[in-house]
């Protein structure tokens, strides 16, 4: 008889003929019957999370929502849909950015429409997450009198086609209420943000117009929004047509007929499922995350008062037990469901009273769009098997299509009691509805994407390091580690200094082995202007490059580096049995070339001083002379040998005037024909070469940092340093971290290290982790430890799987510390063509470019590198291709001593 009666009923019977909102503004939402307020709900990453991190999360979205208004008439809708990402908006956005900075290259413009485009044509979907919180009845805002008074006006309207505009005395009724709400959830453990009305009115479009692009919004947005602007803000015609069979039911869907194009909508309501989860094992708001299509996931939840809760617990529990005296009188004997309910009611009554637990009445609505019906109905037999296979049971009742879409809109209310369950708030918060795979700052250049799911594209990946300089308190910094061969080199190395010289950023680069090179041997093909890229290769640059009484800024930190560069390059003195005696006449010999040339001098003028001590006459009365002429003979002799060598004339040679570049210039400092020591050696055990090599290096830490502090602090800067495992122990490169963390910021200067190792940095001021893969397991639990997750099992897998063969896949830590597996992709093939520096595809390939820049001497340097890294057998974490050992020097003696 139902069934016969529920024919007779025409299509839209009771449903709502057209969305009544009445009001829109900064704050509020109304509609005829009552006051909402919108907040979105940052998302988090799930990566590399321990179970303990993960039953904290719960906790976050649980103590959220506990702190959401209680009650039959404040009910609140969880929205969780994906946007297309506005691919016009961040390209106006970030080229503005890049105009304002200076000068681009001209390739920038092209490499920004073609990414533009490529993104438009992924259509990549970003997730969002919405609550919208119901204030109250607005028959109530003024009391008893209010609601006699809008009685009166309803009864003199019968028909009520006319749709008023709400009041301002009411409007600043809810504007209270909503400020109250707004500051509790953006305290909450989730930080919930606030919605103004143009990302409302982005949530409208995007929702009553489903599986289409949502059309483009005013040129002048209003103020507010009334019920004309919002009617016709999401104006179309909505109908209900057969969808076909689907297993052994027919459905039917809704059509809908808007402005941008014509669309098929499905609804699921959620019907059965366990009445338990198992957390973190089940997140059953994440069944169908590994569709390829988006799921649209609306729950309207109302949170029960305690004392409601246990009234509906005392009436289930003696309706079961009526049921059971009913049976016995009659004779019949209990079934299951008998037991079943009674314990389902004890449970309940027992955590409100024991536990104090909150319920909640849900309806967890699911929506599905497509622009063709034969499309949409297989994706929803494809989303009806997924959740099946979870353990979930959904219906798309026909006579419900329409009462379910205007429901899943932000205010949407249930008519009827159909699929509502009464579970735990916890059972909501433990679906983690903000879980996503998304990083990054949604701002920056494109850089790749996320790996979700089934190993498919999940979100794209958008990083600029210069926004951290300008909204993040600490120093913009990344570090990069990985074994050899991952790709980082030419994924969080090449790729970024490209991108920055096209940008104009200022950049100095730090380069061992020469594979920057190709910025300037490509420069035509890459876009960029070959007279802006400087290439310099230590070896063979000018005599007094880096004195280091010309790279400091004061007298006293002129005096303080020569004192290191000095004491470094002797430590077998130091150690002897003399060795404070020779660094105490070391000490005065600074001191007496820095009064001597009143704060100005140079580093071999101590040297002069040395020879000069040493040639004083004996006196005995004296003490302090003679100590000095005793002492100032071997570092003196020592200083005037090194001196003599091609190495030795960049610090002991006096240059004309300091190295500099102009804004947007990038520079390469080459070190090939440089001896570095391996990692961890100390300076008894090093070599002169090794020495020198390593004295020079930390005076180009000094002489980067002095690039950089003579230009503007506005500019944008960056520093990128290669290979940072075999300069990580020079005192004079970790001042440059230590300047980095601390000025680095208020100078707009970003520094980048790309090291084998995650033990190379310090984790307490890295802003940016980008974490390649790795063999071995005791380097896995330290790049757990730098990204700051638990080292379990699971974490170290996930590090040793990294790559699994392809190059470029990575683990990414942003600034807000959400962690997410990326695959790093290139715009254009022919740019990671001419990045690929392995040498199995074209052995010779980098050796040509440095002898076309450099000379061949270099490019014998680059080959002895090379044939060191083919005849290794295991290089270890700490090692490095360019750090030879004492009989490997990769230059000749007579190279390095010029003759």
């Amino acid at each position: 008889m139902k069934n016969a009666v529920s024919r007779l009923i025409p299509d839209g019977y009771q449903a709502p003929s057209r969305i009544g909102y009445r009001y829109l503004d900064d704050k509020i939402l109304l509609d005829g019957d009552g006051a909402y307020t919108l907040v979105s709900v940052p998302t988090r990453s799930w990566e590399l999370m321990s179970p303990l991190d993960k039953r904290a999360g719960l906790a976050q979205v649980y103590a959220c929502l506990s702190g959401l208004p209680r009650g039959v008439a404040h009910q609140t809708r969880l929205i969780t849909t994906e946007f297309p990402f506005n691919a016009d908006l961040w390209s106006q956005r970030l080229d503005k950015r890049t105009q304002s900075h200076g000068i681009p290259a001209p390739g920038w413009s092209s490499l920004l429409t073609d990414t533009r485009n490529r993104i438009n044509d992924a259509a990549w979907p970003i997730k969002r997450v919405y609550l919208a919180v119901r204030l109250g009845d607005r028959a109530s805002y003024n009391g008893a009198w209010g609601r006699v008074q809008r009685m009166w006006e309803q009864v003199r309207k019968p028909l009520d086609l006319d749709d008023e505009m709400p009041p301002l005395e009411e409007i600043e009724v809810w504007h209270d209420q909503a400020g109250d709400i707004r500051n509790t959830l953006a305290g909450s453990p989730l930080r919930c943000q606030p919605v103004g009305r143009q990302e409302a009115e982005m949530l409208l479009l995007h929702l009553t117009h489903p599986g289409l692009p949502a059309p483009d919004p005013a040129a002048t947005t209003p103020q507010r929004y009334g019920p004309g602007e919002l009617q016709a803000l999401c104006g179309g015609e909505l109908t209900r047509e057969p969808l076909g069979r689907i297993g052994k039911y027919d459905y039917k869907c809704l059509r809908h007929e808007t402005v941008t194009g014509t669309s098929y909508q499905l609804w699921y309501a959620f019907s059965l499922g366990p009445e338990e989860v198992n957390f973190p094992g089940t997140l059953w708001l994440h069944s169908t995350d590994a569709l390829p299509f988006p799921v649209v996931q609306s729950i309207g939840f109302e949170i029960q008062e305690l004392a409601d809760t246990r009234k509906d617990a005392d009436k289930a529990l003696r309706n079961v037990e009526e049921q059971f005296f009913n049976d016995k009188e009659a004779g019949v004997s209990t079934d299951l469901t008998y037991h079943q309910k009674r314990e389902l009611a004890t449970q309940m009554k027992y955590l409100v009273d024991h536990h104090r637990t909150p319920f909640i009445r849900m309806r967890a609505l699911f929506g599905i769009a497509a622009t063709d019906r034969d499309e949409l109905r297989e994706n929803a037999r494809d989303f009806v098997r997924t959740m099946r296979e979870a353990g979930y049971t959904v219906d798309a009742p026909p006579t419900h299509q329409k009462f379910f879409f205007y429901e899943s809109l932000p205010g949407g209310r249930p008519l009827d009691s159909d699929y509502i369950r009464r579970v735990p708030l916890d059972y909501l918060a433990a679906g983690m509805p903000h879980i996503s795979p998304s990083v990054g700052d949604g701002e920056g250049l494109y850089q790749g994407y996320t790996i979700g799911a089934g190993g498919l594209p999940a979100e794209p990946v958008f990083v600029d390091h210069m926004l951290y300089a300008t909204q993040s308190q600490l120093a913009p910094t990344e570090g990069v580690p990985g074994d050899p061969g991952g790709g980082k080199t030419v994924s969080r190395g090449l790729k970024p200094v490209w991108e920055d010289a096209l940008r104009g950023i200022t950049q100095v680069v730090w380069d061992p082995k020469g594979d920057y090179l190709v910025l300037k041997k490509y420069a035509q093909e890459l876009g960029l202007n070959p007279d802006k890229i400087i290439c310099v290769n230590v070896y063979d640059a000018d005599p007094g490059m880096l004195d280091p009484a010309a790279q400091a800024e004061t007298p006293e930190d002129a005096a303080q580096l020569m004192r290191e560069t000095l004491l470094r390059l002797v430590p077998d003195l130091l150690a002897g049995q003399n060795g404070s005696d020779f660094g105490d006449v070391i000490r005065q010999a600074v001191g007496a070339a820095i009064a001597e040339g009143h704060g100005s001098t140079y580093l071999m003028r101590v040297v002069e001083i040395l020879e000069a001590w040493e040639k004083l006459p004996p006196s005995p009365t004296n003490i302090n002379q003679e100590r000095c002429r005793q002492f100032s003979g071997p570092p003196g002799r020592r200083y005037r040998e090194v001196s003599r060598t091609k190495l030795g004339q960049l610090v002991f040679g006096r240059a004309p005037q300091p190295f500099r570049i102009p804004v947007g210039y990038t520079v390469i400092f080459c070190t090939l024909g440089l001896q570095m020591p391996d990692p961890g050696k100390p300076p008894e055990m090093m070599s002169e070469r090794e020495l020198l090599s390593d004295v020079i290096s930390g005076l180009m830490a000094d002489n980067t940092w002095n690039i950089m502090a003579t230009l503007d602090p506005a500019i944008p800067k960056a520093i990128t340093w290669d290979e940072w495992h075999t300069s990580k122990d020079n005192p004079r490169a970790r001042t440059l971290v230590d300047r980095i963390k601390r000025l680095g910021r208020s100078r707009n200067t970003f520094l980048r290290l790309i090291s084998q190792s995650a033990g190379d940095f310090d984790s307490s001021f890295v802003t940016g982790v980008w974490a390649f893969g790795t063999t071995s397991k005791e380097e896995a639990e330290k790049t757990c430890e730098f990204l700051g997750v638990e080292a379990n099992g699971s974490n170290i897998g996930t590090i040793l799987s990294l790559g699994g063969g392809q190059k470029g896949v990575c683990v990414f830590k942003d600034r807000g510390g959400k962690l997410a597996r990326v695959k790093v992709e290139f715009i254009y093939d022919f740019v990671l063509d001419i990045f690929d520096t392995n040498p199995e595809k074209d052995p010779e390939k980098m050796t040509r470019i440095i002898a076309e820049i450099f000379g061949e001497e270099a490019a014998g340097a680059r080959r002895e590198i090379e044939a060191k890294k083919g005849g290794a057998t295991g290089d270890s974490p700490g090692s490095d291709a360019n750090g030879a050992g004492e009989d490997d020097d990769p230059v000749p003696p007579q190279a390095l001593l010029g003759v």
